[in-house]
């Protein structure tokens, strides 16, 4: 099995009100996302892989820089 990838998110990322990230693609989706959300489909890659910021932080696969 694979190790999950974390994704690092900036403080400048954070203040341009983030709502969710793609765990497949990494992209950040900046609306339309609530912070529990679990597998909407992401804007740039079509995966359904977006998780809301929130919910990403708490599972790990986030990290604030």
């Amino acid at each position: 099995m694979s190790e999950a990838k974390v994704y690092e998110v900036s403080d400048e990322d954070l203040h341009e009100a983030i709502n969710g990230i793609c765990l497949s693609c990494g992209e950040i989706q900046h609306g339309g996302v609530e912070p529990d959300a679990r597998g909407y489909p992401c804007e740039a890659c079509g995966a359904e892989q977006v998780f809301g910021f929130e919910e990403a932080l708490l599972m790990g696969r986030v990290t604030i820089r």
